[in-house]
């Protein structure tokens, strides 16, 4: 535990000092730091409260932090491979945008979640809005404003569940196993996961994604993807473990896995259609919560973290050296490095063995049920169809700097490898041959869609707004509904 909050209070205290000076010696020194306290607390230890009775904080080592964990180390030593030359301020910014995601990985108390949740929000704001552009600058306020709004509802919710019980933590919560035909309470938890959907990003609720991860610049596109929105499903796991909400969280997976989608398939900004991916994947960690399935959930998670990072990563950079930004204009202009990311990010989204997404998608469907079978099924063929309109930039034109891209490429192979193999059944040649089966018929389905020009409504500010409390009173019902 000590390790534990060590390697936090580094990456907090050395990205401060940032600010004053060597900011990129700080950040690598904090990466060195993170890694060494890293390897000294892994695999895990119990919770443990951190400042003693009656306001302690209580954190633990579970499954879910050393994943998280791992994946922000990953993350930061790739930015710092690619983006060593930034200005000043980047540096010390991420170095704490990191440390707080990987405090939020350790808490295990559901007001100091809110805290760090709402941290993250602040600093991801100065992120997006530090290219200065005017569209990033929009998107960002529209990022904060929405946000703040869902961590209200959050707040509220936390005052009504700490009335009702007079506790916030995860593990004393599940113990006492809450009823919630209590009306007050129902409602204190359904705005609890209400506020957390509208900070992760579910569809109806969290309608700043897209737009937000779109205009930021290439590296923040990253961390947000990449590590930031986890803060919010590890919250929804928490709040999964303390609370019977699981059927609350399959309805909300499904919505925002094929809400997603569906706009993801007929989107031609290259950056905003990634953004719409990272919605539509918040549905297989959802559906996993909601499932039980903590481990699926957990290796997507880390799994898509991983590959849609090295998307963003090279979809940014294609982007900032072409100026362009629709995928038809981008063909035959991209560099041999940014093709081949593009392409190992795609395959391994799409679930092609043995890449992470084929990895984390197999350990979901072991033992899940037949229908979350057949929505994997349906999310992962219309996933390949979306994919399949980058197939034309995947010819390269030309040699130029790798960056990170080769250091997200390969953990998302290493990680793919590692879980198909520890997993087992999904060596078996029926699982590859299934895989490749859903993607071919992906490829299929799009040149089927390509002439469909679907109307889908396009969601200004003002009516992300109103989504945000419609869809916000309908998860307060559900819960209440399914406490009655």
């Amino acid at each position: 535990m000590a390790a534990a909050l060590s390697g936090v209070l580094l990456y907090l205290g050395l990205g401060l000092l940032g600010f004053v000076g060597a900011p990129r010696a700080f950040s690598l020194v904090a990466l060195l730091g993170g890694a060494t306290t890293f390897a000294l607390w892994a695999p895990g230890f119990p919770e443990v409260l951190v400042g003693g009775l009656p306001w302690g904080i209580a954190v633990a080592g579970d499954t879910w932090t050393v994943g998280l964990w791992a994946l922000g180390l990953v993350l930061h030593a790739t930015l710092l491979v690619h983006a060593w030359a930034k200005d000043s301020a980047f540096h010390p910014l991420t170095t704490v945008l990191i440390g707080t995601c990987l405090a939020g990985a350790l808490s295990r108390d559901l007001f100091n979640l809110y805290v760090l949740m709402d941290l993250s929000s602040l600093i991801a704001l100065v992120l997006i809005a530090s290219g200065r552009r005017v569209r990033a600058v929009w998107a960002g306020l529209q990022y904060l404003v929405l946000t703040e709004v869902g961590l209200t509802l959050y707040l509220f919710g936390l005052g009504l569940v700490y009335g009702r019980l007079g506790t916030l933590s995860v593990s004393a919560l599940a113990e006492r196993g809450p009823n919630l035909s209590d009306p007050a309470l129902a409602v204190g938890v359904g705005l609890l996961l209400a506020g957390t959907a509208v900070k992760t990003g579910v569809f109806l609720l969290g309608l700043w994604l897209p737009q937000a991860h779109g205009q930021a610049p290439t590296e923040v596109s990253v961390l947000l993807s990449g590590i930031v929105v986890k803060i919010g499903v590890v919250t929804l796991a928490r709040l999964a473990e303390a609370f019977p909400v699981g059927t609350v969280l399959l309805f909300l997976g499904v919505l925002t896995g094929f809400g997603g989608l569906l706009y993801a398939l007929w989107e031609k900004d290259l950056k905003v259609f990634l953004g719409f991916h990272t919605v539509s994947q918040l549905g297989y960690m959802l559906i996993g919560l909601g499932l039980g399935a903590g481990t699926g959930a957990l290796l997507y998670a880390v799994a898509h973290g991983l590959f849609k990072g090295l998307l963003f990563l090279a979809a940014g950079e294609a982007v900032e050296r072409t100026g362009q930004r629709q995928i038809a204009f981008l063909t035959g202009r991209l560099s041999l490095p940014l093709a081949v990311g593009l392409g190992v990010g795609a395959c391994a989204i799409a679930g092609l063995p043995p890449l992470a997404g084929f990895a984390a998608k197999g350990v979901l469907a072991l033992g899940a049920p037949g229908w979350a079978k057949g929505a994997f099924f349906a999310l992962g063929l219309g996933t390949a169809a979306s994919f399949s309109k980058l197939v034309p930039l995947l010819r390269p034109r030309e040699r130029g700097p790798a960056g990170g891209l080769p250091v997200l490429a390969a953990a998302v192979v290493a990680l793919g490898v590692a879980g198909t193999v520890l997993a087992g059944d999904l060596l078996a040649p029926r699982a590859w041959g299934e895989a490749i089966l859903v993607v071919g018929l992906g490829y299929g389905l799009y040149h089927g869609l390509s002439r469909v020009r679907p109307g889908l409504p396009r969601w200004g500010f003002d009516w992300s707004v109103v989504s945000l409390l419609g869809a916000s009173v309908g998860v307060a019902g559900l819960v209440a509904f399914g406490g009655l």
